[in-house]
């Protein structure tokens, strides 16, 4: 009996040892991670995103407490960004959205998934090539056009509220820019119903644009083209009160 109680005694004693040894890794491990998360955010503000995204994603790798989790993926997605590793940046931006669906700062980390669809239209290889922008493909242009509207419908109260209105006031440019250049191109081939169609359809869906504008000219010639010249006259005097409006 004796002997039985004294193994049980061991086997408690080696218990409470492991315990305090693990509580004590725990806490190193907790200083060790702080102190690497102080130092990525220093490389942040200085914009060494490749070091920051080095610590980060070590923290994130043996983040066993989870500690900040949340904050350690959006400085990722926003040094990424920055880096201009665009698919990185999503897959984080898709992990916090999976992870944290209820976060108080979610409308940054969809704000930055609006300037990534943004960038990818800019596409940085067209300040060194000699290619049209407006031959650009649209299909970020379109994709980043819906976004922000999603996000100023979502996120009335976001503080990137102003930035992303003016985003999408760009895009809106962009866009009838584009559909402005086709219509020329109707114009040009004298495919005159087209340009007056292509026309309809950029005052409609652009109405505030100077493209919107530019073709009011370009359908008031198609009709007179056409000798349609009643509807050109209404058309004219609309071009006049735009011109009468802007002085």
């Amino acid at each position: 009996m004796k002997k039985k109680n004294s193994i049980i005694f061991i086997f408690i004693i080696l218990f409470l040892s492991l315990t305090v040894h693990s509580k004590s890794l725990k806490n190193n491990y907790f200083i060790e991670t702080y102190i690497l998360y102080e130092k990525s955010k220093k490389e942040l503000r200085k914009e060494h995103f490749d070091n920051t995204i080095c610590i980060l994603e070590k923290i994130k790798k043996n983040n066993i407490t989870n500690f900040n989790n949340d904050k350690i993926l959006m400085h990722l997605i926003y040094a990424y960004y920055k880096n201009l590793d665009f698919n990185m940046a999503q897959k984080n931006i898709e992990e916090f959205i999976y992870y944290y669906p209820n976060h108080p700062n979610l409308d940054y980390v969809i704000y930055i998934q609006c300037l990534i669809s943004m960038t990818l239209d800019k596409n940085i290889f067209f300040k060194i090539l000699p290619i049209d922008y407006h031959k650009n493909d649209l299909n970020h242009a379109i994709h980043s056009f819906f976004q922000l509207k999603y996000f100023i419908y979502q996120y009335p109260k976001s503080r990137y509220l102003v930035n992303a209105k003016k985003n999408l006031i760009y895009l809106k440019n962009r866009l009838s820019e584009y559909d402005l250049e086709i219509l020329k191109f109707y114009f040009l081939h004298k495919k005159y119903i087209a340009v007056i169609n292509r026309g309809d359809e950029i005052i409609q869906k652009y109405s505030e644009t100077p493209a919107a504008r530019k073709a009011l000219v370009y359908i008031e010639k198609s009709y007179n083209a056409l000798k349609i010249f009643d509807t050109a006259k209404k058309i004219s005097k609309i071009i006049l009160l735009n011109k009468v409006q802007e002085t």
